[in-house]
């Protein structure tokens, strides 16, 4: 790394150039909107697949399609469930502060998109194809998700992100990351899961929680926890906030 890469690496702050990948599902979500679904239907053979895929037994892939089969419930019930689930607020502040920064900021979800971009909605926000990240747009979140419909006869699922030469995701946030990195200047990854480590390891700074502060934790690897996008607001916005 040259002397201008180790400056910038040393920078806690959201500048220009940056670019966020936010894990949606238990980090903008206040909880795993896949796990909340499973819970409120007490859907135990769902838990065993969630169980068998952070053992690596199987991949996300089948883990989701296993899990969201089991829902048996009308599209108005499947979406009177997902307005149920709370957002943190704060993403809104984050948002925000990039596009007046001139920062680009990527939502990155093995989860699906038509619940990430309805309670997006709810936050006012609309969302957009990913790589529309590299134009900063300020209409509209980018997001990469799996798709999914909703239809009468069940949630069919679709993985257009699903990077063969490793296959363990159907969403590989890693290699957005890669991708997009040289349209940046650094990149800043916050997120809680196992689905988030192979690309945070590839980030310049690291917020983590839960699994994957954990797993941080385990490597010995530096990353700052948090609780809540608050606390990651406090580091990243704190000379922004005292002007």
């Amino acid at each position: 790394m040259n002397a201008i890469g180790e400056e910038r690496d040393t920078r806690r702050h959201l500048v220009k150039n940056d670019l966020l990948f936010v894990d949606f599902d238990g980090t903008i979500s206040l909880i795993d909107t896949g796990i909340a679904v499973i819970d409120a239907l007490d859907l135990d053979e769902a838990w065993e697949l969630e169980h068998q895929w952070r053992r690596g037994e199987i991949d996300s892939m089948q883990c989701l399609a296993g899990q969201w089969g089991m829902v048996d419930l009308p599209p108005r019930a499947v979406y009177r469930m997902i307005d149920s689930l709370e957002l943190d607020d704060e993403f809104s502040v984050l948002a925000e502060a990039a596009i007046e920064i001139g920062a680009g900021l990527v939502v990155v979800s093995d989860g699906l998109d038509f619940y990430v971009d309805r309670m997006l909605g709810r936050l006012g926000w609309q969302t957009c194809e990913g790589d529309e990240v590299i134009n900063r747009p300020r209409h509209c979140i980018p997001r990469f998700a799996n798709h999914a419909q909703v239809t009468d006869s069940g949630i069919r699922i679709s993985f257009p992100h699903r990077n063969r030469a490793c296959d363990q995701c159907g969403n590989c946030k890693r290699a957005h990351l890669e991708r997009l990195r040289e349209h940046f200047s650094r990149v800043i990854y916050i997120g809680d899961g196992h689905s988030d480590l192979c690309a945070s390891r590839h980030a310049d700074m690291v917020f983590a929680k839960a699994a994957l502060a954990a797993d941080f934790d385990a490597a010995g690897d530096a990353y700052t926890p948090f609780e809540t996008l608050e606390d990651v607001n406090a580091v990243l916005l704190a000379p922004y906030r005292a002007q």
